[in-house]
């Protein structure tokens, strides 16, 4: 039988008060394998290239894309990164407690996107509320998953450059 943390669980477990690292394979491996990216790019494409997309189905697509997004934190919160108490590399500590913290304000940015998009849905936005607003929130978003992935990659590089070595 195993058991699952829930998020308000991991962070008051103290793993992030006792330091964390990240496990470069199981990270790297989340990252490449898992069917995220295919959601984002599809929904990215859909949201951003089609003019005349419903209200309904962008909200659709943003919706898949957040359920992705949660299951893919998750992974990479419980596998990704670990707790670690005596911490050798305090820089790589700080850095990966930043991002596992910026899971839940990336998580939090796409809600609200998708509260935009059911207010058009539901007649319940302003007037300046429209798809042009939903495209340009999700724009923001995509631009800070972007850094925050960057981040995390070179996070990996940095371990496995540390652990390995680079070549000479």
């Amino acid at each position: 039988m195993s058991t699952w943390l829930t998020e308000k669980e991991y962070r008051q477990s103290g793993a992030i008060a006792a330091g964390m690292t990240i496990n470069a394979a199981f990270m790297d491996e989340i990252k490449t394998d898992f069917d995220f990216r295919s959601t984002l790019n599809r929904s990215y494409y859909w949201i951003n290239q089609k003019p005349d997309a419903s209200p309904r189905l962008v909200v659709q697509w943003l919706c898949e894309l957040r359920d992705q997004l949660e299951t893919y934190f998750a992974l990479e919160e419980f596998y990704g990164y670990f707790p670690q108490e005596s911490i050798d590399n305090p820089i790589v500590n700080r850095k990966a407690q930043a991002k596992t913290l910026e899971h839940q304000t990336l998580y939090l940015d796409l809600s609200r996107v998708i509260d935009l998009a059911e207010q058009i849905v539901y007649r319940e936005s302003a007037d300046n509320v429209n798809l042009d607003t939903v495209r340009s929130e999700f724009e923001k978003f995509c631009i800070a998953l972007a850094h925050h992935e960057q981040d995390e990659m070179e996070l990996i590089m940095q371990l496995c450059n540390q652990d390995i070595g680079v070549g000479d």
